[in-house]
């Protein structure tokens, strides 16, 4: 893998008017990029410019400051929910029996253990009470895409409806039109939603506008 890394610089390297690159790849991959343009004494060499999977993240950058400096990175402006907030530390082993994962979740985040647990020396898991609370027992922040999730569920849910009305009126059940449903024409309804996201913008394919942040590295 190093030496895929090495491949790329010098072909960038070899290509004498390369010098602002476009990184769309995972926080591993943009260190080692980085990385490998410092052990090439290229820093400050190329100017980086970075898609959202690096943002403001600190981890694509630990050690690489220098080769790093003056990148310009890409963050979709974020909203926090609150009533997602709300919701989720509402959220109890007795009230939530429908989510099949929410138990392992549980487990995961409180350092717990659901059932009987065997006590090994040194192990410092405990049994889980039913009582922890997010954001008093463990730390809590919500997912930076939880908005974009939402108004992804409303795109859908609003096309559906849409095409619904259209291949099914006055009707309150799936009428024989779509049954099974076509995937090329749901699509056509998707691309055609228009509403007001969790975001606070007109969310439609014709219509779409977003705010972009864009973090510069100095």
């Amino acid at each position: 893998m190093p030496g895929e890394f090495q491949k790329l610089i010098d072909e960038l390297l070899d290509t004498s008017n390369a010098r602002v690159v476009i990184i769309f790849a995972g926080e591993d991959d943009i260190w080692h990029v980085l990385e490998t343009a410092k052990q090439a004494n290229q820093s400050g060499y190329f100017l980086w410019v970075g898609s959202d999977s690096w943002g403001a993240k600190v981890s694509p950058i630990v050690g690489q400051d220098e080769v790093a400096e003056g990148a310009i990175t890409i963050l979709p402006k974020r909203t926090s929910i609150e009533g997602f907030d709300r919701y989720l530390q509402s959220r109890k082993l007795e009230n939530n029996r429908r989510n099949v994962w929410f138990a392992e979740f549980w487990e995961q985040n409180f350092h717990c253990k659901l059932g009987k647990i065997t006590n090994r020396r040194g192990s410092k898991v405990s049994k889980c009470t039913g009582n922890e609370l997010l954001g008093r027992d463990s730390e809590y922040e919500q997912e930076g895409k939880v908005q974009f999730v939402m108004d992804a569920v409303y795109a859908i849910a609003h096309a559906l409806h849409r095409m619904h009305k259209d291949l099914c009126p006055n009707e309150t059940n799936l009428c024989d039109r779509m049954k099974p449903i076509n995937g090329s024409m749901l699509l056509h309804y998707i691309r055609s939603v228009n509403f007001t996201g969790t975001c606070c913008y007109l969310a439609s394919s014709r219509t779409f506008t977003s705010t972009v942040c864009f973090v510069v590295l100095s």
